[in-house]
């Protein structure tokens, strides 16, 4: 993964944050007659859906637990069909799947500050053994 890609999940990690502080102390009724709120998760989730298409295949392979496709799936419908978004599907998503999403990237960038961790380590070991 390079820095550009973890630049693009961190950017994902807000995203998902911003959602969930605009449904906060919402119910379903009151996310559904929420006009803002409802144009704001829309306008978020299409963001997140643009980012997620400038994920590399590679990082997309290596990380196959997350629903990459889906979630362009998701923006599509979205941009090209706003009238028509079922917001019953928008809310579980904003409830279920964005929470569940931002888990997954948090456990990512923290395996890849690991591997940096790990591979500094090593770099110290042979510079101190030279």
């Amino acid at each position: 993964m390079n820095d550009k890609e973890r630049l693009i999940i961190q950017k994902l990690i807000g995203y998902s944050r911003d959602i969930a502080q605009y449904t906060a102390g919402l119910d379903f009724e009151g996310f559904t007659i929420d006009k803002k709120t409802v144009s704001a998760c829309a306008f978020t989730i299409g963001q997140m859906g643009e980012l997620a298409g400038l994920i590399s295949e590679e990082t997309r392979e290596a990380y196959d637990n997350i629903p990459w496709k889906a979630i362009r799936g998701m923006r599509n419908r979205i941009v090209h069909n706003y009238e028509s978004v079922d917001l019953t599907v928008m809310w579980s998503t904003v409830n279920n799947s964005i929470p569940e999403f931002e888990k997954k990237l948090v456990a990512i960038l923290s395996e890849q500050s690991q591997m940096e961790f790990d591979l500094e380590d090593e770099d110290d070991e042979y510079e101190l053994g030279d």
